[in-house]
């Protein structure tokens, strides 16, 4: 340990005598370690870290899993879940839920929340312990809710104040029997769980409604394997009971973490793979700045080695010296990573799993130790070997002021130049396809307009038919009283809005249609609209007409059907007056009375499919909580409070919220954005440090070659020669490293290509821009040294001789 100290401190006096090679060499890699310090913060928080409940591996989800296609869906049917939980011995306990954001009446006033009705073994999975009050029992019925510490804070003051308040949840009023701590939010940032009594009989539904999602806890001693083992017997069992509706179909269980986390993991190892890359180009830039100063202190080595110094003495030398710089690196690099981490859990989509959980802990600071650790090694390995075989006769001769520092140090640093914009080409290309992606989808038609919308989230409490029916005539007359506002053009209402959080779809049936397989039934989305929704958010009509007043709850059934329903239904046949069925609240026969554009439902990155309309009066328990939308003449967010004093007049109960259609469609594509600005950024961070390392290359290059560029200047060649061989030389170096880059990354395309939406992995565009960035960025490194190797007087560089 002392000679080790004695090493470090003769490191450190060495580098001080160099402070731009320590500067550049520490904020290089604090760049690399603090990009992955930060990315691996968020995949150590949401992917390896275990979830905050007792006993978390033992919490499962149930998924169905279809043998014949391999689609597996994350919800299961009541009477399935309802079997598994009679069934089985290898699960201690399981709990449907289900639920989404909806309105909550208040004493006072409405709010808009999540809410999830839960059966009352929930709480018992998850070991939730109450802050204030009880978690629901077996005794609770439907009146009963828990709500989330800042829902009682926000809502009634404090946690004990909301004990014992009555709300009104689904049109019902429920009291508050416990509060749970703010940390627990499942699912998806959960407020207010309302109990539901252990669903049973007809309230399962049936097997072919994936109405629910399910939690389970294993028995203790239980594995995985052999829960899966047991689900796949019961699931044979039921197949057997029920041929139609269980055919192909199983049941099995997953942890809850991979459920909740598994649509993420592609994007996070995209993300640690890509600052993977980068902190690779930093080690390369410090081992071509270790290399470069290696090659100037031979003639120091040559002495010492002369002098007695063994080579393991020579290569601890370089080592101590690397160790210093990647130890302040890394700390320069986690001071970094704290602010990285908040932008990234600030840019991240609505959906990111354990955001709150994210920040840096005692594991990230022990990766962080190890990248800093490893980091010297890596860079210094080669510095290292060659200062330890220094040859004293042969390191005297040379001289790296004129050229004379040795042909094989030239090629290895040409080499490591050459990989490290192969490593950047990558990236570059794997930016370029996610930033295409994004702008295609930006520019899709998704059919209907965006612009100058303002959605209203909408939510009125209706328990009974005649409330609904109630709750439909004042909808209808505060859509006239909004579409009189000054600056509004036009209103609408509809359930299952373009990128919103409601709507319903399912098998439908026909008559006078084509030919349909009772085994393979048409599917749609079905929505619930307004007279005039469809000329607010301009989607065109085709043919036939809108709804209107004549379309009542106890007339004749009506609907409107989507072009691609029309064509998967009804070919080439006009299906006007045709009728259709579906199973969205009644088995009535409708009679089809236009036809529609297709939209992009989910989002611009769905293909535009079959949907169903329904008008609002005939389908009331699903007209209540709607999107109202307005076409304005004016900024839309600017009409809130007018639109807000109107909703209040027509009912205080109402819950709202307001948002934009703009906003909607570009929180659908959150997630393609993030990536593709953060893939950028960190291509922009590998373009940088490409650019220094070819010109830390060719700066040395001509520093080498100022003889030999003296002598050909003394023997008449022209400057513009010279600048032309030094560009010349960072040209071929880039040409290499993007061949070398173009053929790793046709390899490793492939792994984002699930990601890519109207674009292809071996875009012709990504690659071409990818090619001409690389070469501007080496021309633009070289330009200074070849400028420089051209100012050279061949007689300062001759006198040397």
């Amino acid at each position: 340990m002392e000679t080790f100290f004695q090493d470090l401190r003769y490191a450190a006096r060495q580098l001080w005598k160099y402070p731009a090679f320590v500067v550049t060499a520490i904020l290089t890699l604090a760049l690399g370690i603090g990009a992955n310090t930060a990315i691996f913060t968020v995949v150590q928080s949401i992917l390896l870290a275990p979830l905050p409940y007792p006993d978390a591996s033992r919490i499962m989800a149930l998924e169905t899993h279809w043998t014949d296609s391999g689609r597996t869906r994350p919800r299961v049917t009541g009477p399935d879940a309802a079997d598994v939980r009679t069934q089985t011995r290898s699960l201690e306990m399981v709990s449907m839920y289900d639920g989404g954001e909806e309105g909550v009446q208040l004493r006072d006033h409405a709010v808009f929340t999540v809410v999830t009705g839960v059966e009352l073994n929930f709480p018992r999975v998850f070991g939730i312990t109450p802050i204030a009050g009880r978690v629901l029992t077996d005794a609770d019925t439907h009146r009963e809710t828990m709500v989330s510490e800042q829902f009682a804070r926000d809502n009634f003051g404090s946690a004990q104040v909301a004990l014992g308040q009555t709300m009104t949840v689904e049109a019902q009023p429920s009291q508050i029997v416990g509060v749970l701590p703010s940390a627990f939010d499942f699912p998806e940032k959960t407020q207010v769980w309302l109990a539901y009594p252990m669903l049973q009989g007809a309230a399962l539904g049936n097997r072919t409604a994936f109405n629910y999602r399910a939690v389970a806890k294993l028995r203790s001693g239980v594995t995985l394997k052999a829960a899966r083992a047991e689900l796949g017997a019961v699931s044979t069992r039921l197949k057997s009971a029920y041929p139609s509706e269980n055919k192909d179909k199983q049941m099995t269980v997953v942890p809850l973490q991979e459920e909740m986390t598994g649509k993420t993991r592609p994007l996070l190892l995209l993300l640690l793979a890509a600052v993977a890359i980068i902190l690779l180009i930093a080690c390369v830039n410090v081992t071509h700045l270790e290399m470069a100063r290696s090659i100037e202190r031979q003639r120091e080595l040559a002495v010492r080695t002369a002098l007695g110094s063994s080579r393991w003495q020579l290569g601890r030398v370089v080592i101590s010296e690397s160790l210093l710089i990647s130890v302040i690196g890394g700390v320069l690099g986690v001071l970094l990573a704290g602010p990285v981490v908040h932008v990234l859990v600030a840019m991240a989509p609505e959906g990111l799993p354990r955001a709150a959980e994210i920040h840096l802990n005692g594991w990230v600071l022990a990766f962080t130790l190890g990248l800093s650790l490893l980091t010297p090694i890596a860079s210094s390995l080669v510095p290292a070997r060659r200062a330890s075989r220094v040859d004293p006769a042969e390191a005297l001769k040379q001289d790296s002021s004129r050229g004379m520092a040795g042909q094989s140090a030239s090629s290895l640093r040409n080499g490591l130049v050459v990989a490290e914009v192969a490593a950047t080409f990558v990236l570059a290309v794997g930016a370029g396809l996610l930033l295409r992606t994004l702008v295609t989808l930006s520019a899709r038609d998704l059919g209907f307009q965006t612009a100058r919308m303002l959605v209203v989230d909408a939510d009125a409490p209706a328990h009974t038919t005649d409330e609904a029916l109630k709750a439909i005539q004042q909808y209808d007359g505060l859509f006239t009283r909004l579409a009189a506002l000054p600056g509004v053009e036009h209103v609408g209402g509809v359930m299952g809005l373009p990128t919103g959080a409601h709507g319903s779809n399912g098998y439908y049936n026909v008559r006078g249609g084509l030919p349909v397989d009772p085994q393979h039934m048409p599917y749609a989305d079905f929505s619930v609209a307004s007279a005039g929704y469809f000329q607010t958010i301009g989607i065109p009509m085709k043919e036939g007409r809108d709804f209107n007043t004549q379309d009542k709850y106890d007339g004749q059934f009506v609907a409107i059907i989507s072009e691609s329903l029309a064509k998967q239904s009804f070919g080439d046949e006009n299906p006007i007056g045709k009728t259709i069925q579906c199973g969205l609240d009644s088995d009535k026969w409708m009679t089809v009375v236009g036809v529609v554009g297709d939209v992009r439902q989910e989002s611009p990155a769905a293909k535009p499919g079959a949907t169903l309309y329904m008008p609002m009066a005939q389908h009331p328990f699903f007209a209540t909580e709607i999107h109202i939308v307005l076409r304005t003449k004016v900024a839309p967010l600017t009409l809130m409070n007018a639109v807000q004093a109107q909703i209040k007049q027509t009912n205080s109960q109402i819950a709202t919220k307001f948002t934009t259609m703009d906003t909607m469609v570009g929180a659908s594509i959150a997630t393609e954005r993030f990536r593709s600005a953060l893939i950028s950024s960190f291509a922009g961070v590998a373009l940088l440090l490409a650019m220094l390392g070819v010109y830390g290359t060719m700066a040395y290059s001509v520093a080498q070659r100022t003889f030999e560029i003296g002598v050909r200047m003394a023997f008449g060649a022209e400057r513009q020669s010279i600048v032309r061989m030094i560009l010349w030389h960072a040209a071929k170096l880039a040409c290499y490293g993007i061949a070398l880059g173009l053929v790793l990354s046709l390899a490793l395309t492939r792994l984002i290509s699930s990601m890519l939406v109207g674009v292809s992995a071996f875009d012709p565009v990504s690659l071409s821009v990818a090619v001409a960035l690389l070469m501007v960025t080496a021309a633009v490194a070289a330009l200074a040294p070849a400028w420089r190797a051209a100012r050279v007087d061949p007689m300062v560089a001759l006198r040397a001789e």
